[in-house]
């Protein structure tokens, strides 16, 4: 490594399959040693990986859940432990009467945090509690890591209270769907999930780092298009096919992401906001006027 906040990040796509947790632990157990046979210090893997994503009932959805704790004891934290990894996994939480739809920061140490999506999507709310952690970020040895999941990342707030709280990457395990309305990529092969991420990080800059699910799920087809953005806004790897397996291996200082933020001689993002004049981002949408 070049300097101390120099890593090399994978990004992990692939098809998990619902309910099937011995399936999907293996398979992500083969991706995350693909991952540190290429180098990787962090991987990130998608939205529900571990259990899958559209549950038909409740009993269902109990028996794909588990802790974070359960989670991080399974092969995935041995692997972690073995190659000196740090993980973002998607999985379902089971936390005492709640499911969450949440992602797991192992290290090799063990678990180092759980962050539990906040905005739910669709049919998610029918079987997921929104999630009560807040926006956190995370100190790993190379800088600050932020997590979101998914539809979080259509809320520009979000992304923008974790470069607050010193996040220069956020990792976004995700399942974005094939749009109803038109198709999935447009002439680049881009997905309106990579613009979201390309529009998350330029305007925070933050690398942003998607991995994505692919295949078909009752009905529901997974888009894939991982990728991986810089500080300035540029596709740094990606967008990875819309099917089929990729692992997307890119090394990134997380130093770009503290330089970024001066932009000019004169302009810092940060220093450059007006928090007195946004108010009406505080309150609840009825209350808007207009």
């Amino acid at each position: 490594m070049e300097s101390s906040s120099s890593l090399t990040v994978a990004l992990c796509q692939y098809e998990p399959r619902v309910g099937d947790l011995p399936g999907n632990l293996a398979t992500g157990s083969r991706f995350i040693k693909q991952a540190a046979a290429s180098g990787a210090d962090l991987v990130v893997l998608p939205e529900l990986a571990a259990s899958g994503y559209t549950f038909q009932s409740e009993p269902e959805a109990a028996s794909a859940s588990q802790t974070a704790e359960e989670l991080a004891l399974t092969g995935w934290g041995e692997l972690c432990r073995e190659h000196g990894l740090w993980l973002v996994a998607g999985f379902s939480e089971a936390a005492g009467d709640r499911r969450y739809n949440s992602a797991a920061l192992i290290s090799p140490q063990g678990l180092a945090g759980v962050y539990r999506k906040a905005h739910l999507f669709n049919d998610e709310k029918l079987f997921f509690s929104p999630g009560d952690t807040g926006f956190l970020s995370f100190e790993l040895p190379w800088g600050r890591i932020g997590i979101l999941i998914c539809y979080d990342l259509w809320f520009p707030e979000a992304a923008r209270l974790l470069a607050l709280r010193g996040a220069e990457m956020i990792c976004v395990p995700t399942n974005w769907v094939a749009n109803f309305r038109r198709q999935a990529t447009d002439e680049r092969g881009w997905t309106m999930g990579d613009y979201a991420c390309v529009g998350a990080a330029t305007q925070n800059q933050v690398f942003v780092a998607a991995a994505d699910r692919i295949g078909e799920e009752r009905g529901v087809q997974f888009v894939g298009c991982s990728c991986l953005v810089g500080p300035d806004g540029s596709m740094l790897t990606g967008p990875a096919p819309l099917a089929g397996e990729s692992l997307l291996v890119t090394e990134v200082d997380l130093s770009w992401a503290r330089r970024a933020r001066r932009r000019t001689p004169r302009n810092d993002t940060f220093g450059d906001r007006r928090p007195e004049l946004y108010g009406d981002l505080l309150g609840r949408a009825d209350t808007v006027p207009w």
